[in-house]
């Protein structure tokens, strides 16, 4: 009976293991009641989350950190005095096209949210990525644009479906993602070509279109990876005296229906886009947003997302 036992355990390890989206074990669908600081509240809210692993919290098999989302909801909590009905309904290892069919399957959560925070593509990418590297030659590009069709369009369909059944007051907020192993793709090289320049591009398209199409609902977009891969000052990394987040922050009133406009000044200043592990938040400081697998937020990361989807207002 023992060794049945063990058996049986060892082959339901393995197929954890095997699995995509192993942190699924640890980072799905979660809900949580937040309140003000002071413990009593005088309203309520519901906070909806839809996305994958960042929003989901992983960190892990069988490890959950407080995601952004959560944060976020406690912000709401604190600045409306509100009791917060968090529902988090995301998933760990989607990709956009089961991002897209999960927000379809919570319209009814939709329908009652005060707040809709969206996030996605992530997964797509990183599968990208992968398949990329491991090319015998770095010439064909088919995987990243096949991510990049796959990202926009089920994006498109998921901010579709809550445009459709949200309620009128809802805020709605999407999240243009962080760039995970900056530093890795840039010391990848591609004939004259480092991996990091190759993927910009893709991501630059995909995170524009994301808050251009969030733009055209109506609903805002918040800026992950000006967040997370540019430093909050001045540094040294390009010629001029401005803030290099800044440099590369999307901006609806100068980059709505201009890609090309956005794309063109994002590139001339990409000597300021870095690694996560290294944010330089002042002068002096320097804060790792990423975990060791270089892809999913920090609790800090996790902090500053909340931060920017707070400065949107409440």
């Amino acid at each position: 009976m023992r060794i049945r036992l063990l058996a049986i355990m060892i082959v339901g390890a393995a197929i954890v293991a095997a699995s995509p989206g192993t942190a699924s074990a640890a980072a799905g669908s979660q809900s949580k009641t937040l309140r003000p600081s002071d413990g009593t509240s005088t309203t309520t809210r519901v906070n909806l989350a839809l996305g994958d692993s960042i929003v989901a919290g992983y960190c892990g098999i069988f490890c959950r950190l407080d995601s952004y989302g959560v944060f976020y909801s406690q912000d709401i909590a604190n600045g409306l005095d509100a009791q917060v009905d968090f529902r988090g309904r995301a998933q760990s290892g989607e990709i956009m096209s089961q991002i897209a069919t999960r927000t379809a399957n919570n319209v009814a959560s939709i329908r009652v949210a005060d707040y809709i925070v969206l996030e996605g593509c992530g997964n797509d990418f990183l599968n990208a990525r992968s398949s990329y590297r491991g090319q015998a030659d770095c010439t064909n590009e088919t995987v990243l644009a096949s991510a990049l069709d796959t990202c926009t369009s089920n994006m498109r369909r998921a901010l579709d479906t809550i445009a459709a059944n949200k309620k009128a007051s809802a805020q709605v907020r999407i999240m243009y993602l962080y760039y995970p192993g900056v530093a890795a793709d840039k010391a990848r090289t591609c004939g004259a070509s480092r991996h990091f320049d190759i993927l910009l591009d893709y991501l630059l398209e995909a995170g524009w279109t994301t808050c251009n199409e969030a733009w055209k609902r109506g609903f805002e977009c918040v800026d992950g990876f000006a967040a997370f891969n540019a430093a909050d000052v001045d540094t040294t990394l390009d010629a001029d005296s401005a803030i290099d987040a800044d440099q590369i922050r999307i901006n609806e009133d100068t980059d709505r229906d201009d890609f090309p406009g956005y794309y063109a000044r994002v590139q001339a200043s990409k000597a300021v886009i870095g690694d996560a592990n290294t944010k330089r938040t002042s002068a002096t400081t320097t804060v790792d947003y990423l975990q060791s697998d270089d892809t999913h937020p920090t609790t800090a990361g996790h902090h500053r997302l909340a931060d920017e989807h707070t400065d949107v207002g409440l």
